[in-house]
């Protein structure tokens, strides 16, 4: 049982350095600015691909991946970058000043941030799992997010938990960080994904 135990635990930790190594080769090689969205999408189609098997994970199924999402997660990514900078920036100046109307402001736009965030995670599993349209999958996310406000503190309240930690273990941003991240992108917004599998009359062995 504990020698079951340890050798998962050993597999799954190899998953999530594999993972995030991946990461950081891909993000290099489209320049940062353009490697970044791919290979977010790169990590979530191979973590929900692999079933947390890390044979599963190699370098050409990664490159095969990057390569056939590089155009179109590089437009999502970048959207919602900016979409996210013109939110940040206006939080900014609101911040400054003072009044209980700025105030609720602050918050509507701190919370929008965060919507934003949420609606990304589900706008990368859907591209794992449907053939849509760009604008037909963007739609379906921000429908998404909606659909349940605890996925969004359970997917906020994971996210927190892996910057803090990563915070005390600055190492831990080579390693594991963002396949963390990803990963637990996929398991918090599951429950969703499958209620829109149902509405869509699809379920994951066919979409696989």
């Amino acid at each position: 049982m504990l020698g079951t135990g340890l050798e998962r635990a050993f597999k799954v930790s190899w998953l999530v350095i594999k993972l995030n190594l991946f990461f950081h080769l891909f993000s290099l090689m489209g320049a940062i600015v353009f490697g970044i969205g791919p290979s977010i999408q790169m990590v979530s189609d191979l973590f929900q691909l692999s079933e947390f098997d890390y044979k599963e994970v190699t370098l050409k199924k990664a490159f095969e991946i990057w390569k056939k999402h590089f155009v179109r997660s590089n437009g999502q990514f970048l959207l919602f970058v900016g979409v996210a900078a013109v939110l940040a920036y206006n939080l900014y100046l609101s911040v400054q000043m003072l009044g209980m109307v700025w105030l609720m402001l602050d918050f509507i736009l701190i919370v929008a941030l965060m919507l934003l965030y949420l609606a990304y995670q589900y706008v990368i599993s859907y591209e794992t799992t449907y053939e849509m349209p760009f604008i037909q999958v963007i739609k379906l996310a921000f429908i998404s997010v909606f659909f349940s406000f605890g996925t969004f503190f359970k997917l906020l309240l994971g996210v927190v938990t892996i910057g803090f930690i990563t915070w005390q273990m600055k190492g831990l941003f080579v390693f594991a960080t963002f396949s963390l991240l990803i990963m637990w992108s996929v398991i918090a917004t599951k429950k969703i994904r499958d209620v829109v599998n149902e509405k869509l009359g699809l379920n994951e062995e066919e979409m696989v």
